[in-house]
């Protein structure tokens, strides 16, 4: 089980991103539109743990993000294992949330992902994994056709990615 504190984005940008995942898989890819339990949203990890208790996580962190965060996708990337990502560019708006939920989360993440600390973290949206260099080469001639990506991210929460179970933090 890994449970994270994520960003979704808007709805416009979001559909975006799922008519990406189903490009890929119309093109016989495995895409996160396929992937296990297939109830993937596209969405920003921004703190990742092998067990993160929801009630916990939702109490230190609070509204999540405060105000919409606005994001550009320039390019496709890939991470080992042929995992094919949306590198989103790194504002200020967007770094200094990922601090603060990361500070926030801390000592309740139990198992966290070292690639989730501050001084680690590539901020991207994931579209595929496993995808071999010929597959790759499909891929990424799909992608580049839709960049470059533009929109906020409006919502989030924590989301479980053992299951697709989320619970979307609100705002007051």
């Amino acid at each position: 089980m890994s449970r994270g504190v994520v960003l979704w984005p808007d709805a416009r940008s979001g559909a975006a991103v799922r008519e990406l995942w189903t490009a890929l898989s119309m093109a016989g890819l495995p895409s996160l539109e396929t992937h296990t339990h297939r109830l993937h949203q596209p969405h920003v990890s921004l703190v990742v743990a092998e067990d993160l208790d929801v009630t916990a996580a939702a109490r230190a962190v609070g509204p999540t993000p405060r105000t919409p965060i606005p994001f550009r996708v320039e390019m496709a990337g890939v991470f080992p294992g042929g995992v094919l990502a949306l590198p989103i560019v790194p504002t200020i708006e967007l770094l200094d949330e990922q601090r603060r939920v990361s500070t926030a989360v801390d000592d309740i993440a139990i198992g966290r992902w070292p690639f989730t600390r501050p001084d680690a973290w590539s901020p991207h949206m994931t579209c595929a994994y496993g995808l071999s260099g010929p597959q790759l080469e499909v891929a990424f001639a799909i992608t580049l056709e839709r960049l470059p990506l533009t929109g906020h991210f409006d919502t989030g929460g924590i989301e479980d990615g053992s299951s697709g179970e989320n619970w979307p933090s609100s705002r007051t």
